[in-house]
């Protein structure tokens, strides 16, 4: 009896807490993100392959002397080989948090492996 008793008032609790959610206004929309500065400028072209031996997974690779100036609009993609020969092995390369500094392109390059490898960064800007 008691278990009975026991297992109404849990049915009862969910069809109130159903009913009670039925009626609930939806949640507010997140907000969206606030544009806090732009800048537009023309600059030249900019697209070159740079490939480094002996790279680890996590590494920042830096491009110095890169004509760039800092806030340019730079793509940096990342592709396991060596010159004319990229995207010829096994690992998953992947670059990240592309940053252009006066003179200088930072990029960390992810790898997946456990050992250093030659790896090809190509930027486009």
């Amino acid at each position: 009896m008691t278990l009975l008793a026991g297992l109404g008032v849990v049915v009862s609790c969910a069809v109130l807490t159903q009913s009670a959610s039925a009626g609930a206004a939806p949640p507010p929309a997140p907000k969206q993100p606030t544009l806090v500065s732009k800048r537009s400028f023309s600059a030249a072209s900019l697209s070159q392959t740079n490939c480094w031996t002996g790279v680890n997974d996590g590494q920042v690779l830096t491009w110095y002397g890169a004509p760039v100036t800092p806030s340019q609009a730079v793509v940096a993609s990342a592709s396991e080989g060596v010159m004319y020969g990229e995207g010829v092995g096994d690992a998953h390369i992947y670059s990240e948090n592309v940053t252009v500094v006066n003179s200088a392109i930072l990029v960390r390059v992810h790898t997946g492996w456990g050992a250093p490898l030659s790896v090809c960064i190509h930027y486009v800007g």
